[in-house]
């Protein structure tokens, strides 16, 4: 009798110990599952979060989604401009007990690549058409070390000054300081051309205005598209982020923009001081033509162009490599 009431005690523990077992399995294949579905959900409203309205490497929390009973945390953090990092916490609402009962619960970070629009981004200045200055243009293509919209280290390409169709003085203008160039060919036409087509689709037009005047009280990275055909960038005024004319562009006083000017026509700079940290994408046709006057600074930095790019980037889950510049259109 004690040796079967021992082989039953045996039996009924190992049927329990196979039952928590098999309990502790499903609680984890749901927990994978809440995972699974919270990452969907944090994909699919990224651009409602907003991330481009905050520095590098600070979190953003997103509300928490429930899924089979299980509460998941999640926040967002940017530690490049085109990689965002997704914290996942599950914490299963069933389960009770100090930390140390809590076998079910999971913590993942999941890296996601930040696909931009297929913009090239390897000169502060390119031009499909003419590109005219004077003495005291500034046109530099050596980025800055560190900038306080984007610390530490980044890959500096070697780029030229200008990619343009042509460069000459302005008429009647002294232009001795003519920086080197490089013509463009018809791989970087189509680089171009491809580019804005990305951008326009995935950007619609801004309403309706003939002028954008400071000061701009939206914080952080924008991205803002203009349908016009002559669009006046009225100084003081500061810019971070992309900003697209579909059009003409007049620049009036003190401009400075950080990131990425993309002008489809021409680009009048000579009655303003345009400052741009970043990059300037411009003309179309080829009576269009590029004039900086004596106060045009054009300063390469390949990470705020990133940051621009950034504004109309959507996470893709999928094995990686940080485009570096400078390695060809």
């Amino acid at each position: 009798m004690a040796s079967i009431s021992l082989l039953a005690t045996g039996l009924l523990h190992t049927a329990w110990r196979a039952s928590r077992s098999a309990d502790s399995a499903r609680r984890a294949q749901q927990v994978v599952r809440a995972l699974d579905e919270a990452a969907v959900q944090a994909v699919a409203t990224y651009a409602q979060d907003s991330l481009t309205r905050h520095d590098l490497a600070q979190r953003v929390w997103r509300p928490d989604a429930h899924v089979e009973a299980i509460r998941v945390r999640s926040s967002w953090q940017r530690t490049h401009p085109l990689v965002a990092w997704l914290e996942l916490d599950a914490q299963p609402a069933a389960t009770s007990g100090p930390p140390g009962t809590l076998v079910a619960r999971r913590t993942e970070r999941r890296a996601f690549w930040l696909a931009p629009p297929v913009v090239p981004r390897e000169s502060p200045l390119t031009a499909l058409a003419m590109v005219e200055g004077e003495d005291g243009v500034t046109i530099s293509e050596t980025a800055p070390l560190a900038t306080s919209w984007c610390p530490g280290t980044y890959v500096l390409p070697s780029v030229p000054p200008v990619v343009a169709a042509d460069v000459s003085p302005d008429s009647g203008r002294l232009w001795s300081t003519m920086p080197a160039w490089r013509a463009t060919t018809s791989a970087q036409r189509d680089a171009v051309e491809n580019g804005w087509a990305d951008v326009l689709a995935r950007l619609p037009a801004h309403a309706n205005t003939d002028a954008v005047q400071s000061p701009i009280s939206d914080p952080g990275w924008r991205a803002r598209r203009f349908d016009v055909p002559l669009l006046t960038l009225r100084g003081p005024l500061r810019w971070n982020g992309l900003l697209v004319v579909n059009g003409n562009v007049v620049i009036e006083g003190q401009v400075e923009l950080r990131g990425l000017l993309m002008v489809r026509r021409s680009l009048d700079a000579r009655a303003g001081q345009l400052t741009v940290h970043g990059a300037v994408i411009a003309n179309d046709a080829a009576t269009d033509v590029v004039q900086l006057g004596p106060s045009s600074r054009l300063q390469f930095d390949p990470c705020a162009v990133d940051l621009a790019l950034a504004t109309l980037a959507r996470p893709r889950a999928a094995v990686f490599g940080i485009r570096t510049p400078g390695r060809g259109w």
